[in-house]
């Protein structure tokens, strides 16, 4: 059954009297857990689908549906929440606040979401746990965490509210490849219950990890792989 489904969507960006089209008529239906990897070429729309699934953007044309609701039509409340609680973002550039804790990043979404302290502290030593994250990096600030820890951190906070989607955008990119598998086996196993989105451009993880593969070329879909091993380079 799908929870998130894309019909006909395009996304132009225009200059002066240029246009340029990011995104066309991207279609597909997406299950309600599962690894799903989107793949191409730098400038071929893997982070506008992204921002359109987040509602950082907006479509041009088309429509997204989640759990049988119509996103593209949602007040700017409907949306806040969305974003609170039903949706985790996990960021190419982590996007954690440098000054304070990796405790304390992790459990600020749920702060904001009106979680009791008591609660959100609760929760987050729960999922610091479920990985092994080392106790003594718990009040680390987050400037002074490696690229794996801040990686890390930033998976655990876009999960603080127990959301039904994680986008995950580059999550390996700036990791070594022990820190990478460590990443990718954390979001295979969350992928076990939730929807996990993921771009990259590491094809040998992507065909590892990946339930389905999204090939993106142009904006448009180029071809999806549900079978790696007929997995071809030139449909890039």
């Amino acid at each position: 059954m799908e929870l998130l489904r894309l019909i006909d969507v395009t996304k132009t960006y225009k200059t002066g009297d240029s246009e340029r089209h990011a995104l066309r008529h991207f279609s597909y239906d997406f299950p309600s857990k599962g690894l799903i990897a989107v793949i191409g070429k730098s400038g071929c729309g893997k982070s506008t689908l992204l921002n359109l699934i987040s509602l950082i953007d907006k479509p041009t044309n088309g429509d997204i549906y989640y759990d049988n609701d119509n996103i593209t039509k949602w007040n700017s409340k409907r949306i806040n929440l969305f974003r609170g609680k039903e949706l985790g973002f996990i960021f190419q550039s982590y996007h954690l606040i440098e000054s304070e804790s990796a405790f304390y990043n992790i459990m600020l979404p749920a702060l904001i979401a009106g979680e009791s302290e008591k609660k959100a502290k609760d929760k987050t030593n729960e999922l610091l746990k479920s990985i092994n994250f080392r106790k003594s990096l718990y009040k680390q600030k987050a400037c002074d965490l490696s690229g794996g820890e801040k990686e890390r951190v930033a998976i655990l906070r876009a999960l603080i509210n127990d959301p039904k989607i994680i986008l995950a955008d580059e999550p390996t990119g700036a990791l070594d490849s022990t820190n990478s598998e460590l990443v990718m086996d954390i979001l295979k196993k969350i992928s076990e219950k939730k929807l996990v989105i993921m771009v990259s451009h590491n094809l040998s993880l992507v065909k590892r990890y990946a339930d389905k593969v999204i090939v993106l070329k142009d904006g448009k879909i180029n071809a999806i792989y549900r079978d790696m091993r007929f997995f071809s380079l030139e449909s890039l």
